[in-house]
């Protein structure tokens, strides 16, 4: 039972005060003006305001509230290295027994779990706080490796006055651990031209060591080297593709360091093109000649340099050179010898391997060098598109050159010149150059009135005739890809003849697959993840069962076999449960997924550290201590209000002293009468000074 004193005026507080003043006032006249009877009025007047306070006693049982002490306890990925997980669990455990052992405490844990942002104790915290009576609070301990990301500049506002902070350090700050930090990492980058990085290697302690480098584009090494630990390392690039390039730079693993996760940087850079040089040459006036032009010249991503052969065999003979029959000079040397690898497509359109000249002989329109320099372009990178006349099954034909050696297909000799309906293949339908053709709209393609008759000798034919001949056959070619079309007659479909055909479309889709376009690659793979699990994709030509290997963040590799759900298109899951880049292959293709970023902030850093958190420690008069492999926790403390929180061995916690009143009862503080007499004591002593 606890007693107090309390007040329960009779009257309005403000009159009783109003009295005391005036009593006051009239008290220091009456002293000032030499009336010694009237101190003893004024006391009597003060035990009358006195007794209007009503003075009473309060007498209340009281139950004591416990003080509240919060226990923040770091579970993100990086307290998976070196048994911390396993430290920090005996640290709670001890810690919890030293607070129940200092009685009339309530301990509230909670979890601090893995962000894409790193850890974020902060948010935990004030989400702590902010269900808590922050009168309670007795103290906030922290069990972390210290490597917190989201703690502010100022940290003192963080938490109610007086309460002090904790920290209890797990790991060993002297650990040994190498990582990449980006300096430079560009988003952007023009295909075939280079992108530079800018890599620095730390590793604390180890300054000067060389350390060896390994980067790989789209999953390819380029290069091997050494490099220095401490210095900026600058990395050229060529970008290979249009769309995202993926670039790894791996470090190699030190001994006995923390882990090998942040040994790996891992970028994405978009790879664009300013524009698409486009050299078309048409080997004689035809009906189609005009609509590649006009195809071409309608894509505002093209710049097309277009040369049309004037003379045809059969013409009359003339002396004159050949030279001189063109509106212009045809720069056969300047396009293909000194500037061909400056485009990047080629189109021969019905050209042929030799022309007539004076006195009815033939002469080649191109000679077995440039030819073959064609064929080298192909080879090294570059596209072609042959769009084959009926000159391709005679003596004439290109097949017969140097280009046979990048051709996809053979011609027989024959031609059929039989009206038929251009159709999709099996591998038509699947090939995403015309698989968004199939269907019913494909049925009512327009009639074509002449084909070539050849043998496939590799690649993949995706448009055939009635008769299931060849009409369009593509191929890759070492670094380069070529497509042949087998017939003269597409142009009828743009001018809409029989209904027409998906002219601009398709043949607009086939030179961006020559020239690289990743959403039109037959054989691809993509792999995503999507609330907590990796989904991936494989799109192929082949229908055979399809597994691939999937690279984990931790470094641990499984194979997934996938699931067919359409011809040539396969698909696959897994739970993605950490997070970091996983790396997906399968024979020559990979690509990475991303759960959270592909170079997760918790991993950037993973020593143990008490710096991160030494501000918010000391704005609130906690301490810091670095809890053994044993899992030790410092001696466990009371303190009143306003004590000093922390030494060198305790951490304190505040006694609030707060409880709940169960019960409670007033008396008077004295019996009426007892004013009564003092007050007549008071008057009957100053009316007895004034009779002297």
């Amino acid at each position: 039972m606890n007693t107090s004193v309390v007040f329960d005026p009779v009257l309005p507080i403000w009159v009783i005060i109003s009295l005391a003043v005036f009593i006051l006032i009239a008290a220091t006249v009456g002293q000032w003006r030499g009336l010694k009877s009237f101190v003893l009025r004024a006391v009597a007047a003060f035990l009358l305001c006195g007794a209007l306070l009503n003075p009473q006693k309060l007498l209340e049982q009281r139950t004591p509230l416990p003080d509240i002490a919060l226990v923040l306890t770091d579970k993100s990925e990086s307290m998976g290295f070196a048994k911390r997980e396993t430290s920090a669990e005996a640290v709670r455990t001890h810690l919890n027994d030293g607070l129940t052992a200092l009685g009339n405490i309530e301990v509230v844990e909670i979890d601090i779990p893995s962000a894409q942002e790193g850890t974020r104790l902060t948010q935990a915290l004030i989400d702590g706080l902010s269900q808590l009576p922050a009168d309670r609070i007795a103290a906030v301990f922290a069990i972390t490796d210290g490597q917190i990301h989201d703690l502010p500049e100022a940290p003192a506002g963080l938490l109610p006055s007086g309460v002090p902070f904790h920290s209890l350090i797990i790991g060993d700050k002297d650990a040994r651990d190498r990582r990449l930090d980006a300096v430079i990492t560009p988003k952007y980058g023009m295909v075939g031209e280079t992108a530079r990085f800018e890599i620095r290697i730390e590793d604390p302690g180890h300054a000067g060591e060389r350390v060896m480098l390994e980067i790989r584009l789209n999953g390819v090494v380029q290069s091997r080297f050494g490099a220095i630990v401490g210095d900026k390392i600058s990395i050229p690039l060529e970008i290979e593709k249009r769309g995202i390039n993926t670039v790894e730079i791996r470090a190699a693993t030190a001994v006995d360091e923390l882990t090998a996760l942040n040994n790996i940087l891992v970028a994405e850079i978009s790879g664009v093109r300013d524009r698409l040089r486009v050299l078309l040459v048409t080997g004689e006036p035809h009906m189609g000649g005009r609509a590649w032009r006009n195809l071409l010249k309608s894509d505002p991503s093209v710049d097309l340099i277009q040369f049309t052969i004037l003379t045809t065999p059969g013409v009359k003979s003339t002396h004159a050179p050949a030279r001189e029959l063109s509106l212009i000079q045809f720069p056969v040397r300047e396009l293909f010898e000194e500037k061909l690898d400056e485009f990047d497509l080629i189109i021969f359109d019905q050209f042929k391997r030799r022309t007539m000249s004076g006195r009815g002989r033939s002469r080649p329109m191109l000679s077995p060098y440039y030819i073959s320099n064609v064929a080298k372009y192909v080879e090294s990178g570059g596209a072609l598109l042959v769009a084959a006349g009926p000159a391709f099954s005679t003596e004439d034909s290109l097949a017969r050159s140097p280009l046979i050696a990048v051709l996809p297909a053979r011609p027989t000799g024959e031609v059929d010149e039989n009206a038929f309906r251009p159709k999709l293949n099996d591998k038509g339908k699947r090939h995403p150059i015309t698989s968004v053709f199939k269907g019913d709209i494909a049925a009512r393609w327009g009639r074509w009135y002449r084909s070539l008759d050849a043998e496939v000798i590799k690649g993949d034919a995706l448009m055939v005739n009635d008769d299931g001949k060849p009409l369009l056959v593509v191929d890759k070619v070492e670094k380069g890809r070529v497509a042949l079309v087998l017939s003269d007659q597409a142009w009828l479909w743009s001018k809409g003849h029989d209904g027409g055909g998906p002219y601009n479309e398709m043949f607009r889709r086939l030179a961006h697959w020559l020239m690289g376009e990743p959403d039109l690659e037959a054989d691809r793979l993509q792999a995503r993840v999507e609330n907590g699990v990796l989904q991936i994709e494989h799109w192929t030509l082949d229908d055979k069962q399809q597994s691939v290997q999937v690279l984990l963040p931790a470094g641990e590799s499984k194979t997934l076999n996938l699931r067919r759900v359409d011809p040539g298109h396969f698909t696959g899951s897994l739970k993605a449960e950490s997070l970091g880049a996983y790396r997906v292959s399968t024979g020559d293709l990979s690509t990475i997924a991303a759960a959270g970023a592909l170079n997760p902030t918790e991993f950037k850093h993973v020593i143990a550290t008490a710096d991160i958190l030494e501000p918010l420690v000391t704005a609130s008069g906690g301490g810091t201590f670095w809890a053994g492999n044993d899992g030790k926790v410092p001696a466990l403390r009371k303190v009143d209000v306003g004590k000093k929180t922390s030494g060198d061995m305790f951490a304190g916690l505040i006694d609030n002293g707060k409880y709940n009143v169960t019960a409670s009862r007033r008396s008077p503080f004295a019996p009426t009468w007892i004013y009564f007499l003092l007050i007549l004591a008071s008057l009957l002593g100053a009316w007895r000074f004034e009779g002297r």
